[in-house]
């Protein structure tokens, strides 16, 4: 999941601007890369994840 994160922290917009706020706040450049890449996964999670139909409840 390496180079998915630093290729959205080269060219999303949305990305860069979490990057900038991130550093304003005092984290360092590796913290917002482990920050990403659990914000990255928690996105395929979410979409590789069945979706229930109500039948289990």
């Amino acid at each position: 999941m390496n180079r998915p994160d630093r290729t959205r922290l080269r060219f999303d917009p949305r990305t860069q601007e979490y990057c900038e706020r991130r550093t304003r706040e005092g984290k360092t450049r590796r913290e917002i890369i482990r920050c990403l890449k659990r914000y990255a996964a928690r996105e395929v999670f979410d979409l590789v994840r069945p979706v229930s139909n109500g039948l289990l409840s």
